[in-house]
C-alpha cells in the first residue's frame, strides 16, 4: 500500500499546529515573551538586546497590536514555524525523496526548541529559525554546484533570507560563515562570479541598519553582547559548561542529539554513504554555531537554545541516515504524539497546580522564587486584583517604575495596559534594557508620587533601591496570588513619595 508522504507531512504540520494554538492559548507569557511585546509597541530599527524581526512579526499577526493577546501575538511564532516545517519537509524531499521529507518533520516535531521554544513563543528565535532556513533550503541548490544563470535567482533569495535571518537574530551571522567556508575550500568557482558578491547587498543592508541604530545610541548593543559571549575569557566554568551541554541534550531532543553524533561518526568511517559535498554544506552550517556556544560555555553563562537552530539544520540530514530503518516512521509518530500529549498536560499543570508541589515558607517576599514555571502564571489573575485595588485607592493616575525589565514587562502588559498608566524603567542601563528607551518616547518622569510594583518572584525593596530618589516608601497592598486554593506567590504594590 503507497503511502502519501507529502499529504501525510500536511497531516502532522496541522495537528502540530493545532497543539501549538492550545498551548498557546493557556500559558500566559513568561518574562522573553511579554519583553519582545515591547518591540511591536515601540518599533525601531533594532533594540538593545536583538534587532527589530520579531517586533515586526508582531505587529504584522496581530495588525499592529489590534488583537493584543497572549494567542494573537505568539501567532508571530506559531505560523512561522508551521511554514519552516514545510520547508524541512522540501530539504529532505530535495535531499532524497518524501519520505525523508516526512521523517524531517516529524524530527522537528519531537525537538523542544523546534515545536515550543520557536515553535510557541514568541521570541527572537521563531524568525530567525524560518528564515534560516529558508536560507539554507536556497542556498543548498546553487552553492555547492557550479555556477549557472539559472540558478542566480535562488543564490539571490538564500542571500535575502540570510539577511532577514540576521535582523531576527545576531546568531545568523553564522550563515555567512557557513557560504565563506564551503566557497572557500569546496567550491571556489563562485569567487568568479560577480553576482555572487552583489548577493551579499542584503545581508548587509541588514547589518547596516543595526549598526546604523547602533551608531546613534553608542553601540551599546555590542556593549552588551561582548560582555555575554566574549571568546577570550579563558577561567573554566564546569556549572556553565555542564549545563550548556545538557540543555542542548534536553532542548533538542536526546534522540536527536545522540543520532547526530552517530551519523557524523558514520560518515567519517565511511559508513553513511551520501553526497560527499552536501554532507560537507550542512555541517558548515552546523557544527561552527554548536562548537562556539560549547566553546563559551566553558567560561561564562550560555543558553542551550543559542545553537539549536544548528540542529534545527541537520534535520533533513539526519532523516537520510536514520531512513532505512522500517520502523523509524512508527516510533517517531509515537514520540511525536507522547510530547504533545506531555506538553499539553504540563500546560494544564501549570494553570492548575494538581501535581507540581506548593513552595512554603514563611518569607512572603520570597513565595515562588524557585518556581521557574511561575513565570507563566499568576499575572492575569494579578491584573484583576491589582487593578481592583489601584481603582479603590485611586491610584490609576500615577506612573509605575521598576528598576529592572522584570517584572516591568509583565506589569507595563498585565496591569499598565489595561489601566492606561505609564511604566518607567528607573535604574541601570544593563538593568532596565528597552525601558531606557521608552522613557525618552513616555512624557518626563516628574511625579512626586509614583507606584512601585513587584512580585515574590522578584522581590526588591524599594526603600534600598529607590532611597536616594525618594523618601516614603507605603505598603498600599500584598495580593496572594492562588493557584488550586494555595498561595504560589505575593504581588506588592508601594506608593513612594518624595517631599
Amino acid at each position: 500500500m503507497h503511502i502519501p508522504y507529502k499529504k501525510t507531512a500536511f497531516f502532522v504540520i496541522i495537528i502540530s499546529t493545532i497543539f501549538r494554538l492550545f498551548w498557546a492559548s493557556q500559558l500566559e507569557f513568561g518574562n522573553d515573551e511579554v519583553y519582545y511585546w515591547l518591540y511591536a509597541k515601540y518599533p525601531d530599527l533594532s533594540h538593545f538586546d536583538h534587532p527589530s524581526m520579531v517586533g515586526f512579526f508582531i505587529q504584522f499577526f496581530t495588525a499592529n497590536l489590534y488583537f493584543d493577546s497572549e494567542l494573537a501575538i505568539r501567532l508571530a511564532a506559531i505560523l512561522p514555524t508551521s511554514i519552516a516545517m514545510y520547508v524541512v519537509f522540501l530539504i529532505g524531499r530535495y535531499l532524497k525523496n518524501d519520505f525523508v521529507g516526512l521523517l524531517s518533520v516529524l524530527l522537528y516535531n519531537i525537538s523542544i526548541y523546534g515545536l515550543i521554544i520557536s515553535g510557541t513563543f514568541i521570541l527572537p528565535d521563531a524568525p530567525m529559525v524560518l528564515f534560516w532556513l529558508l536560507a539554507f533550503y536556497f542556498l543548498i541548490q546553487v552553492v555547492p554546484y557550479q555556477p549557472k544563470k539559472e540558478n542566480l535567482l535562488k543564490l539571490f533569495l538564500g542571500f535575502l533570507c540570510i539577511g532577514l535571518a540576521i535582523y531576527s537574530k545576531y546568531q545568523a551571522i553564522y550563515l555567512l560563515l557557513g557560504v565563506g567556508l564551503y566557497v572557500l575550500f569546496f567550491n571556489r568557482k563562485w569567487l568568479l562570479k560577480w553576482q555572487f558578491y552583489v548577493a551579499f547587498i542584503f545581508p548587509f543592508v541588514a547589518v547596516g541598519l543595526i549598526v546604523y541604530w547602533n551608531y546613534q545610541n553608542d553601540f551599546i548593543s555590542y556593549k552588551f553582547h561582548n560582555e555575554r559571549v566574549s571568546f577570550f575569557n579563558l577561567k573554566f566554568r564546569q556549572a556553565s559548561f555542564l549545563r550548556e551541554i545538557v540543555g542542548q541534550i534536553i532542548y533538542n531532543n536526546p534522540y536527536i542529539f545522540v543520532t547526530i553524533i552517530l551519523m557524523i561518526v558514520a560518515f567519517i568511517k565511511k559508513n553513511f554513504f551520501f553526497d560527499k559535498k552536501i554532507v560537507r554544506f550542512f555541517l558548515l552550517f552546523s557544527i561552527p554555531l554548536m562548537a562556539t556556544t560549547i566553546y563559551l560555555s566553558l567560561s561564562r553563562d550560555t543558553l542551550p537554545h543559542w545553537s539549536s537552530v544548528s540542529y534545527l539544520t541537520l534535520l533533513p540530514l539526519l532523516a537520510v541516515y536514520i531512513s532505512t530503518n522500517k520502523n523509524i516512521r512508527r516510533n517517531l509518530i509515537i514520540g511525536c504524539a507522547f510530547l504533545m500529549i506531555l506538553l499539553s498536560g504540563v500546560a494544564l499543570e501549570i494553570n492548575n497546580g494538581w501535581v507540581l508541589p506548593v513552595q512554603i515558607t514563611e518569607t512572603k517576599e520570597i513565595l515562588g522564587r524557585k518556581d521557574a514555571l511561575m513565570d507563566l502564571y499568576g499575572w492575569q489573575q494579578a491584573s484583576k486584583k491589582v487593578t481592583k485595588v489601584l481603582q479603590a485607592h485611586n491610584l490609576t493616575n500615577l506612573p509605575i517604575i521598576s528598576d529592572q525589565w522584570y517584572p516591568a514587562a509583565h506589569i507595563d502588559y498585565y496591569i499598565a495596559k489595561p489601566n492606561n498608566m505609564l511604566v518607567y524603567g528607573v535604574g541601570a542601563l544593563t538593568k532596565i534594557h528597552k525601558y531606557y528607551w521608552i522613557n525618552s518616547q513616555n512624557r518626563a518622569l516628574t511625579n512626586h508620587k509614583v507606584l512601585y510594583i513587584t512580585d515574590s518572584r522578584n522581590f526588591r525593596n524599594p526603600a534600598k533601591v529607590y532611597s536616594k530618589k525618594y523618601n516614603q516608601f507605603k505598603l498600599i497592598e500584598t495580593i496572594p496570588i492562588l493557584r488550586n486554593k494555595e498561595t504560589v506567590k505575593y504581588v506588592f504594590i508601594y506608593l513612594l513619595i518624595r517631599d
